[in-house]
């Protein structure tokens, strides 16, 4: 059995692909007020906003828990495509999976957008289930940042 996966998601949003990728590049620490239901805080603990190599650090609620958290390296800025690549480094991600990564795309479309969160993890046995509520969570968080963005649109 493969204990590798991936799981996607994506949903359109009103605010455009631009300020959207800049937003979850540079200004991650401003999501706790966009959605504080869902994500506590995220403070940078090394590198710069907007800079691929930055270490990230975050707290957030999910699946009824809200005392959970993640330390993400920021492996990947692509401005052209607007793609972000987030891979878990600690936290309660990797206690459930061997290895852990969020990408993030932002595209186009109208005059607002199409983000697609795609998760890749490894598992470390069949009885782990797939990632379906962080997935969601993104998703969610994309939601509750659109609608923050949108006066700034």
């Amino acid at each position: 059995m493969c204990l590798t996966g991936q799981v996607e998601a994506g949903v359109e949003i009103k605010a455009p692909a631009s300020t959207v990728r800049e937003y979850f590049c540079s200004k991650l620490h401003h999501v706790s007020s966009a959605c504080p239901d869902k994500v506590q805080s995220v403070d940078l603990l090394e590198g710069e906003w907007g800079k691929a190599g930055s270490v990230i650090f975050g707290r957030y609620a999910n699946e009824g828990k809200s005392d959970l958290s993640c330390k993400v390296i920021m492996e990947e800025i692509d401005y052209e495509n607007n793609k972000i690549t987030f891979k878990v480094i600690e936290g309660n991600l990797l206690e459930q999976y061997k290895s852990f990564c969020c990408f993030f795309q932002v595209t186009p479309k109208g005059e607002g957008s199409f983000v697609t969160w795609t998760l890749k993890y490894e598992k470390p046995n069949e009885n782990v289930p797939e990632p379906a509520a962080m997935l969601q969570l993104c998703v969610d968080v994309t939601k509750d940042v659109a609608a923050k963005l949108i006066p700034q649109a």
